[in-house]
């Protein structure tokens, strides 16, 4: 099983909701969907990189989902309203009025992949697209060692290894679940209304699990 996710949030926008979420999708398949993703983007490469958020590659949202429709792809999601985080000090999401961003990512990227049936699969990939982290490489590092050791004590007879943090220029399934991951963040700031309600019944969606 190969799992893809990106994430996206409102943190500075107060006249919006604010939220981080984590998305994406899960393949078994995966070589069958990134010939279909290829073929997708196939018309845009040369216009500039493509990015889901820029109007000219919105044609591509549309093939996102039609690969969604035709294979068996499956969504995932976890959101996390801001004023619904818990401040209580042992959980160490805030400090002093800011929240703490690592460890809100890191407990939301658990709760996703730990409430998946991982253990029906012999092996299991998890590529997460690359982001800044204000501690760098020792940041990115414990990371995946969290989630790694947390996985294999979880799934001992699943071949899980540290998830790859890579950028989504390298891997065009990231680039896939960038396109997947803004329509999250369209549907969660239209108050869960639009295009992806056709297709949360092949989705895994966690709601403010760190009340």
């Amino acid at each position: 099983m190969y799992i893809y996710l990106d994430e996206s949030y409102n943190l500075k926008d107060r006249d919006k909701k604010q939220f981080i979420s984590i998305n994406g999708f899960m393949v078994f398949d995966v070589a069958k969907v990134r010939k279909a993703w290829l073929k997708a983007r196939k018309p845009y490469v040369k216009k500039q990189r493509i990015h889901a958020h820029k109007k000219i590659f919105m044609p591509l949202r549309k093939k996102a989902f039609e690969i969604i429709r035709m294979n068996q792809v499956y969504l995932l999601s976890v959101i996390q309203e801001i004023h619904l985080i818990s401040t209580k000090k042992e959980k160490g999401y805030w400090e002093k009025d800011k929240i703490n961003f690592e460890k809100v990512y890191i407990d939301l990227c658990r709760k996703l992949l730990f409430s998946l049936r991982l253990d029906e699969y012999k092996k299991v990939v998890i590529t997460i697209d690359n982001r800044k982290n204000k501690s760098g490489i020792i940041g990115k590092n414990i990371f995946r060692e969290i989630i790694k050791s947390e996985l294999n004590t979880r799934y001992p007879d699943v071949l899980i290894k540290k998830p790859r943090l890579v950028p989504s220029s390298s891997d065009i399934l990231l680039e896939m679940a960038d396109f997947i991951s803004n329509s999250f963040y369209k549907y969660y700031q239209a108050n869960e209304q639009g295009e992806l309600s056709d297709f949360l019944i092949k989705t895994n969606k966690i709601k403010n699990p760190l009340k």
